[in-house]
Formats: C-alpha cells, structure tokens, sequence
C-alpha cells in the first residue's frame, strides 16, 4: 500500500497523501451519520455518570458533612497539638495542659464524626470507602493518644515545677531537704502515670502500623513513617526510663534510709569483676541526702583477721597467688551479683572478727546492694566537674588514676603517713568531687547523667541490689554485669592479673574470633593477643594472668596453645550457666603472646537453622583494643546486623567485622 524509496526508507509524503485520498473516498452522508453516533454516545454516557454521582451523594446522605467535620476537627486538633509540643519542650507546663486537652477533644470530635460517616450504609457497602476511612480512623486514633500523651507529660513537668516553683535554675546543693523528698516522692508514685505513657506510645505505634496507605493517605507516608521511627525510640527511652524510676528511689533512700557497700575497683591491676578490691566504702542515703560516705582500705578489714579466718579460695588464687581467700580476692567471678554476693559475705564475716577498735567505724547491718566502680568514673566526672585540688595535688580527668597511684604506692612514705592510713585521700577527693558536683547548675547535671549513663552500659559502674525486684530492674537497664543467659553463640574472655602490680595499664589487648560451619556443627577458633608496652618499675612488671573464655555451655575444647608452642594445661569447668577454658599465661615486657582455643559448639546451639546469633560480653575494666568476627556459613548469607562500615561481606556465605569492645556486642545472621 505505500510506496518506498529506492533507499527502503518510507515516503512521508506519499503516505499523507494515500490517508487523504482514503478519507474523501468516504461518502459525506456517512461521515455524518458516525459523528451523530459518536456524540449521542458521549452525551448518554455524561448523563450516566452526572446521575451515579447524584445517587453517591443522595445515598451518601450526611456522611459527608461528617467527614468535613471530621476534617476541620482534625486540622484544629493537629494545630493544637504543634503549639502543646513546643510549650512542653519550653517547659512551660500549664500552657501545655490546656493546648494539649484542647487537641484531645478535638481528635475527639473528628474521631467521632467519622464513625457517624463510617456507619453510613453505603459507604460501609463501599470497600474502597471504608478502607480509606479505616486508615483515617488510625491516624486519629494515634493522634489522640499522642494528645493525651502530652497531656500526661506535661503533668508531671507541672508537678516538678510546682515543687522547683523558686529555683528555675537550681544547683542541686541549694535543694532543701523537703524539696529532695518531695522529687523522690513524685519518682517513687510516678510508676503507674510512666507505665502509662508507655502503653500509650505502644497503641499509637500499632494504630500507624495498621494503615495501609490507601489513595487518601499515601502522600503522607513518609512523615508517617518518620512519626514511627520517632515513636520506636520514645518507646525505648521509656524502656529504659520505667525500671531506673523504681531503683532511683532506692538509691536515694527512700522512702526510707539505704546502706551501700561501695568497691573501688582499679582496673589497672585486672580482676575478673573490673579491677582489685583496694578500697571499701559505706555510703548510707536518706532522702536523697548522703548521710555517710567514708573509705577505707581493704586491708584494714583483711589484716587484723588473717590468723583468725581461714577461708581456701579458687585453685588459680591458691596456685598462682596465696593460700587463703580474704574480701581483697572475693570479686573471682565475672558475674557481678555472684561476686557481690561474696563480697557481702566476707565483709561480713571479717568485720565480726575484728576488734572493737577496728571495727568501730565499720557498718555491721545489712546492706541494701553494692556498687562497684573503677578510676574511669572519677576521671570522667572530673571533665564536667574541672580539676580539683586536694591536700595540695591536682587531680584532673588525665591524671587521676596515675597520681592517685603514686599518692598510695610510693609518696606517702616521702610524706611520713603510715601505711595503715595510706588511703584515707581517696575519702578526701570523693567528698571534694561531690562538692563540686552538687554546686554544678542543673544544666550540667545532664552532662552528669550522660557521663554515668555510659559508664554503666561499659561496665564501670556494676550494681547489685538485694531486693530481687529491684536487681531484675537493674539487669533490664544492663547495670548489673551478670553474665548474660543466652540462646546462641556465646563468647567472654576474662583476665586476672594475679600479682602483677598495675601492669593492666600498659598492656595491649586484642580478640580474634573465627566460626566455620562444618557437616558435623559449627568450629570456633579463638585467638587473644597480647602486648606488653611497659618495663619494670615501681607500677609495672612481668604480666602474669590466669585468663578464662567463657563459651555456651557443652561446647567440646579441640586444643588449645600459646606462642611456646606446646599445649597448655587447660582448666574445664561449668560456670554461670557456660563452659569455661582457664589456663596460666606469663609475658614479659617488650613481649607479644597470644593464646589460641579451638572447640565444638554444641549441637543445639541455634533455635533455627536459618538463624546464627553471637553474643560478646565485655570484661567489666578490660580494656581491649579492637575485635575481629570472622563468620563462614555452608548457605548464602541472606541478612546481618549491625551493618556499616565495621562490617565487610567476604563472599556469600561469610562476613566479617572488625570493631570495638567498649561495650557489649551482638551479631546476627539470617541464612
């Protein structure tokens, strides 16, 4: 029909012209006739829509007033509840509470009107309709809470106002006494209104998870998305927040007088808990008061007992070490309540065989918990706090644990102090550092918080407590240093200077650790390297250290080696729930050495086979310098956590991440 060019290429214009042609060969009354069609056909079809819109709106009825009022409500509602937000976070309070109800009866309202629309038999008839309305539902229904959310908040800021009425920007030290009661009072009855507002964010969390982002609500998705996001980590703060509001109280003593016993732990001489016990405390609260806090040297319990107690300690202490257990040694067990528990019992049982002379000063009741703490603490408080001078020596956040040392280690007998009260400095800075944190304005007690908050989640800070509620409370918040029960993989290494000064300071740690998934169960190979950077001196000498891996429990030891060459003479035991691998390591200054386990997991060890988690558990005081993770997977690795830039897929059945051991680390496989 159309012609082409010699070159094959199509003739444009011959084709118009053969369209042309075709056209005028259509008779005129024809042509006619089909527009006639065409347009009776367009004009039934208007009259068919204009009526089903008019039947829509007839059997629509008053559903649709509703929705407009539903619609003017909301955007009241939503206005209402901006203006509540910003007064709460300027903290004015009282002008919160009202914008905040106002916004609650205003979703109210457009709540209702909606379901008065909904009821509507057409539109509840119409699945389009109502699936739309449903998600707006949702949204309403969040917003509402969110309301009442704010609402309850604001409250609470309004009682801490009340109370803080003439001390906007109040140091702690400035308090009265009625006042500190009165905060611990609206902590302690805050318990019901904060568990409140967490059921709260869980409703509106799953009132935005049950849209579906029909046609009405997709072009907000993604600020609904951000909402959720945002509402996940409220969630958690409350998580977080619930179970310290119920030990805070206790750790102020009330509502009524609470006694401690405090363990300087200095990490700088290793100890399976975090450091050696040098120094005791007793801290006694009382309304959010310190009614005591003295220290004392740990041989001012132990060496006035030692021809009267006889107590045989762990095998390692009594091969490696001495023959008898005093409180010095009692922290053996990585597992902080178990240690504290050992703790508790040999201060007690020494302090009942000390002379009246000696004993005068010492607490012979019962205490309420322990709490531990390592140089780390101090140094960090120093940073907000500044440098403070006592006796004459500045101690700042880089020179603390070094000069405190020195103080105790060597200078006092320069200063002609006896050895029996060596120590008694370590009371003078810890009532100089309180002064100084209390005269701090409130502002700076948010640096505080901060600063305490990460030292407990890096195990500087353990506490136990002997009320079983409130030690599960501490486990949920991670301040308890137990030893985790997991369900997967599992791995913890543990060092114990025995007799090596204060050589933990020089030494470099590192943590290699390797799973092959074989036909007959997963292979671990683990490798800890040493380095020791110092020499022999007054501080430092040969690092001499009894190490343990903790590894789940009925996992089968392959071999085990050091740099030597030979097998080492390995200790097998059942502790805390997991198997253990002890052996003896000595190195030299100058010296890198490492030590190499290689065992079997257990057959049971994942929940799934598509599943592989392992659990790290940091050393409290151990400072190591990096982890590698090397894991091998017969199947393709589908999913991992954490991602970023510490993780490296090595092909698609192994991962690898190389990081930190600041804290607690998990990792997640999913096959």
């Amino acid at each position: 029909m159309f012609n082409f060019s010699k070159e094959n290429n199509l003739n444009l214009a011959k084709v118009y012209k053969k369209a042309e042609n075709l056209i005028n060969s259509v008779p005129i009354i024809k042509r006619r006739r089909r527009w006639r069609y065409l347009f009776n056909f367009f004009k039934y079809f208007s009259y068919a829509i204009l009526a089903l819109i008019l039947i829509f709106i007839i059997l629509g009825g008053n559903s649709w007033l509703n929705l407009y009022r539903a619609y003017t409500s909301a955007l009241a509602g939503r206005d209402n509840l901006k203006v509540a937000i910003e007064l709460a976070q300027g903290k004015e309070f009282k002008k919160a509470l009202s914008q905040a109800e106002m916004s609650e009866n205003n979703f109210n309202l457009a709540s209702s009107k909606l379901v008065l629309a909904q009821n509507n038999f057409f539109i509840a008839k119409t699945p389009i309709l109502n699936s739309q309305l449903r998600d707006i539902e949702y949204l309403l229904k969040s917003a509402e809470v969110l309301s009442r959310t704010i609402d309850q908040a604001s409250s609470i800021g309004q009682e801490i106002d009340n109370i803080l009425a003439d001390k906007p920007y109040f140091k702690f030290s400035q308090l009265s006494a009625k006042q500190k009661e009165e905060i611990l009072k609206l902590i302690y009855e805050s318990g019901p209104e904060l568990n409140g507002l967490k059921a709260n964010l869980d409703l509106i969390y799953y009132n935005l998870n049950s849209i579906r982002y029909g046609l009405l609500l997709t072009p907000f998705k993604d600020k609904i998305e951000l909402l959720k996001d945002e509402l996940n980590q409220g969630r958690r703060r409350l998580d977080n927040i619930l179970p310290l509001m119920q030990i805070l109280p206790t750790l102020a003593g009330y509502p009524s007088k609470t006694n401690f016993l405090v363990m300087l732990q200095n990490n700088d001489e290793l100890r399976p808990s975090g450091g050696f016990l040098g120094t005791y405390g007793l801290l006694t609260m009382k309304d959010g008061e310190i009614i005591r806090f003295d220290t004392h040297d740990i041989y001012h319990l132990d060496m006035p007992v030692k021809d009267k107690f006889n107590v045989s300690p762990p095998a390692p202490i009594k091969k490696y070490l001495v023959d008898k257990w005093y409180l010095r040694d009692a922290n053996w067990s990585p597992d902080w309540p178990t240690s504290a528990e050992k703790i508790i019992w040999f201060y007690a049982k020494e302090n009942a065989l000390l002379s009246a002379v000696n004993k005068i000063n010492n607490f012979s009741g019962e205490f309420d918990g322990v709490i531990a703490l390592t140089p780390e603490v101090v140094s960090d408080l120093l940073a907000i706090v500044g440098p403070i001078i006592v006796d004459g020596t500045e101690y700042n956040q880089d020179n603390f644990q070094e000069v405190l040392q020195y103080k105790v280690e060597k200078e006092y007998i320069q200063l002609g102090v006896p050895a029996w009260q060596r120590k008694e400095v370590i009371g003078d800075i810890f009532k100089k550092l309180k002064e100084e944190m209390f005269n701090l304005p409130f502002n700076n007690w948010l640096a505080v918080k901060d600063a305490l908050v990460e030292n407990l989640l890096q195990k500087n800070i353990l506490v136990y407590l002997s009320d079983g509620q409130l030690e599960a409370r501490a486990k949920d918040l991670g301040w308890a240093g137990e030893i985790k029960d997991t369900n997967g993989d599992y791995l913890m290494v543990v060092d114990a200077n025995l007799g090596a000064l204060k050589t933990d300071a020089v030494m470099s740690k590192n943590i290699n650790y390797k799973l092959e998934q074989t036909t007959s169960g997963f292979l671990a190979k683990l490798r800890i390297n040493y380095a020791h950077n110092g020499d022999f001196d007054w501080r430092t000498t040969r690092y001499r250290t009894y190490t343990r891996i903790y590894v789940p429990l009925g996992s089968k030891l392959i071999k085990a080696k050091s740099d030597n060459g030979k097998n080492e003479e390995i200790d097998v035991k059942i502790e805390s729930g997991k198997t253990s691998f002890g052996t003896w390591l000595i190195i030299e200054p100058g010296e890198v050495k490492s030590l190499y386990f290689e065992y079997r997991l257990p057959i049971n060890l994942t929940p799934s086979a598509d599943d592989y988690s392992l659990y790290i558990q940091k050393q409290p005081g151990n400072d190591v310098d990096s982890l590698v993770v090397d894991l091998g997977f017969k199947n393709e690795v589908k999913s991992y956590n954490p991602t970023g830039f510490s993780s490296e897929r090595l092909d698609h059945s192994r991962m690898r991440w190389e990081t930190d051991l600041n804290t607690d680390k998990m990792f997640e496989i999913k096959l």
